[in-house]
């Protein structure tokens, strides 16, 4: 009849417990184990002061009334474990070249911002500022000073290079979160970076692909092992999909210039077809006899500068040849800084809750502006405040040994940040992206089956 009882009050795990605490002696082993879930899924539902006022509340000798005890003792413990006060470490190259210095400063801003407002007024967070002077010797120094000084994680670490120093110097698993960096899955264990593959986005741009009929697709993009990874996926999706990845033409890093990659891949997409139909590259009008067919570019900001002028140069739209990309299309500097018709038209991903007017980043903004006193200039302290953000998260619970704020911070899920929603999957941080199609720097979702 208790167990009734409970079943019957699902959703009220006060009376829950009530019920399965008055079970009395003689149940058996099969309704104590019933029982027993119940038990566990209340207790997990409530407070501490909750669930000593139920306990202390029931006078039973029952076989669920031990469990209970043990239950409360083992909270009350986990309660006087927890950590409301503590450090975390910030590495930046204040005194770096001064590009780098001035960039260094805002992301500055953002993690003190964090720091003061994330957590609530529970909390007092003190952040432990550091400068490597963008020197990956003194990165390894520091970390292994803040390491010892009992921080319980650190924020900054901006280029690849640093990054990796300062995992390899570390001598536990203390996490390392970096704004900018691409390296984190290279880094080793508690090593994350907002910045890094994005191989769900480069799975939905497959999709989209599929959704149109595209026959064929190549690609290029920058031989790192991060734009590598989100190729793989594409391909392994659109082939699973009936697509066709017919070339993959890498390029060094760094490179400036992609006439050999743009027309190899041209070449594999319509040679054949414009040989047979002895078709022109300039006879636009007879286009729409080819098969539908694309370029997948999953590329970094930095380089769409460069190779979108060059794709446009070599006249690919005139062959009816669709440009897919990933998340680095749509970088909103990115899309300011080059013309907008070596953009528009391409299909690509983009940050979901990223847009400078989104409720997200407005609580940011006032968070910034209250605490500063001063308007907010620009978004690049917000990239801070969403590293240490995801930090500051994983140390809600107030756990801070480096192996309980790894196990915490790779649980995060659906974390709105100023610059997107942040997930951690397989130990990477991924945000959550829409496909959109570019026109004319304005960035309109596209409907994907």
């Amino acid at each position: 009849m208790r167990l009734l009882q409970a079943a019957a009050l699902d959703g009220d795990p006060v009376r829950q417990l009530d019920r399965v605490l008055r079970i009395e002696s003689g149940a058996t082993d099969a309704e104590i184990r019933e029982a027993a879930g119940v038990l566990r899924a209340a207790v997990d539902a409530l407070t501490l002061d909750e669930l000593q006022r139920v306990v202390d509340g029931v006078e039973s000798s029952g076989p669920m009334k031990a469990l209970a005890d043990a239950s409360l003792s083992a909270s009350l413990l986990e309660s006087r474990r927890r950590v409301t006060t503590f450090a975390i470490g910030a590495v930046l190259p204040f005194n770096g070249p001064p590009a780098l210095a001035e960039f260094s400063l805002r992301i500055a801003e953002g993690i003190e911002v964090a720091a003061a407002t994330v957590l609530g007024e529970e909390f007092t967070v003190t952040v432990v500022s550091r400068d490597d002077e963008g020197d990956p010797r003194l990165t390894a120094q520091l970390v292994r000073e803040l390491e010892a000084e009992g921080v319980a994680g650190v924020v900054g670490f901006l280029q690849d290079d640093i990054l990796l120093a300062a995992a390899q110097a570390r001598e536990h698993v203390m996490p390392l979160v970096s704004p900018t960096a691409r390296s984190a899955s290279r880094a080793g264990e508690a090593v994350y970076s907002l910045e890094g593959p994005d191989l769900a986005a480069a799975a939905s741009v497959a999709h989209y692909a599929a959704s149109r009929a595209f026959q064929r697709v190549a690609m290029v993009y920058p031989q790192t092992p991060e734009a590598t990874a989100e190729a793989d996926m594409f391909a392994e999706v659109a082939e699973a999909l009936g697509i066709r990845v017919v070339g993959r033409f890498p390029y060094e890093p760094g490179a400036m210039f992609f006439e050999s990659q743009i027309l190899a891949a041209r070449d594999s997409l319509r040679l054949a077809e414009v040989t047979e139909l002895a078709l022109a590259e300039d006879e636009t009008l007879h286009m729409e006899v080819l098969e539908p067919v694309a370029l997948f570019l999953p590329i970094p900001p930095e380089d769409v500068e460069f190779l979108a002028p060059q794709v446009v140069h070599f006249a690919l739209d005139t062959l009816a040849i669709e440009i897919l990309g990933t998340s680095g299309w749509t970088d909103a500097q990115t899309l300011q800084v080059i013309d907008a018709r070596h953009t528009t038209g391409v299909v690509a991903t983009a940050p979901v809750g990223g847009e400078a007017g989104s409720e997200a980043f407005r609580r940011f903004q006032r968070a910034y502006e209250e605490y500063f006193q001063r308007s907010l200039v620009g978004s690049t302290s917000s990239v801070g405040y969403d590293a240490t953000l995801l930090l500051l998260e994983a140390l809600r619970p107030g756990r801070i040994r480096p192996g309980d704020v790894k196990m915490a911070f790779e649980s995060l899920f659906g974390v709105e940040g100023a610059t997107g929603v942040f997930s951690v999957v397989d130990a990477s941080v991924v945000r959550l992206t829409e496909v959109v199609r570019i026109a004319n720097r304005v960035l309109i979702p596209v409907e994907v089956n």
